[in-house]
């Protein structure tokens, strides 16, 4: 009888959390976008840049220059680049891009500390950039309709922050990674529907509401003024609805990316030999990374039921963007 008014119990807690979140989903979606399409303004802003991106790395040196010349090929002006410790050979990469004013490299060299690396970012740069993402440098952002980020942030610019949920791609089978491939030409495999985290675009002109909690890494909640006072807003999805961290993804078919025109690929793993060395080494935010578990990894890798090129369709810009290609 104890284990039946338990579950009845954890029921009704489950339905009223589902009503409350639905209830929230609601208001932000009729008042609060209601007033942002209404009185919401374009951004008239000339600033130093147009798009950048704030990524905090720790030994990524092998996979750097990939996710620097890709992104330059998709729009991105500047990248802010948080060093936690590196003692690979990060500067040898990164060298060209700083000399090049196309970095700006800060130390960083405090454990488990992230979201405040995100905040100093954010207090001292977002002067000289229209948007700015927080992403890791296993993420990419993928335009499906247009060439550039750029122009794809454009229908969005009345809105504080925009979401692009994850597209998860696994190993492929792959037991060892190809180094002298790209990333993103090697791994096909992900998930067939959206991970129910991402990544955010940023709107400047606007504050975080907090850099001390979940949401600013993958959903960034933003202050808004509505009616003369001050709301905390979750990001809008690409779908044009306002949605809660960890919920469902309004207006995103069911299965497969129809009706998505931008993408947040997350090579989460690469090959096995990859991922099993991030298993043991320490992160730049968890001190117990979710990483280190196996049943994390069949976790990702069992849902990748599907294959994606989409990206693809900007290797060959890239790459004369590289020098690898002559025209």
């Amino acid at each position: 009888m104890k284990k039946f008014f338990d579950r009845m119990v954890n029921i009704f807690r489950g339905a009223k959390g589902n009503i409350v979140s639905f209830l929230q989903t609601l208001f932000y979606n009729s008042v609060c976008k209601g007033w942002i399409e209404l009185f919401g303004k374009h951004d008239k802003r000339t600033m130093k840049y147009s798009v950048s991106l704030c990524l905090i790395f720790k030994n990524e040196a092998p996979f750097l220059k990939e996710w620097l010349d890709y992104h330059l090929t998709v729009g991105v002006d500047h990248f802010y680049l948080y060093n936690n410790n590196s003692d690979d050979d990060f500067m040898r990469v990164l060298k060209p891009y700083i000399d090049g004013n196309i970095v700006t490299l800060i130390e960083w060299p405090y454990d488990h500390s992230q979201f405040k690396a995100y905040k100093h970012c954010y207090e001292n740069y977002r002067n000289e950039t229209n948007w700015i993402s927080f992403l890791d440098a296993d993420e990419f952002f993928v335009p499906k309709n247009v060439d550039t980020i750029g122009e794809w942030l454009k229908d969005f610019d009345k809105y504080p922050a925009i979401v692009i949920h994850w597209k998860m791609f696994g190993t492929g089978g792959q037991l060892k990674h190809d180094s002298s491939k790209n990333v993103i030409e090697q791994y096909f495999t992900c998930w067939d529907h959206f991970y129910h985290l991402g990544k955010c675009f940023i709107n400047t002109r606007y504050d975080i509401a907090d850099y001390n909690i979940w949401h600013v890494h993958h959903h960034t909640y933003m202050s808004y003024p509505i009616f003369g006072i001050k709301m905390i807003l979750p990001a809008v999805n690409q779908f044009g609805y306002i949605c809660l961290v960890n919920h469902k993804i309004w207006g995103a078919p069911q299965n497969g990316y129809g009706k998505a025109t931008m993408f947040c690929n997350h090579y989460y793993t690469k090959a096995w030999d990859i991922y099993s060395k991030k298993m043991k080494r320490s992160d730049v935010l968890f001190v117990d990374a979710p990483r280190s578990k196996m049943n994390q990894f069949f976790k990702m890798e069992n849902n990748c039921t599907y294959r994606d090129y989409l990206i693809s369709r900007f290797y060959i810009k890239m790459k004369i963007k590289q020098g690898i290609i002559k025209i």
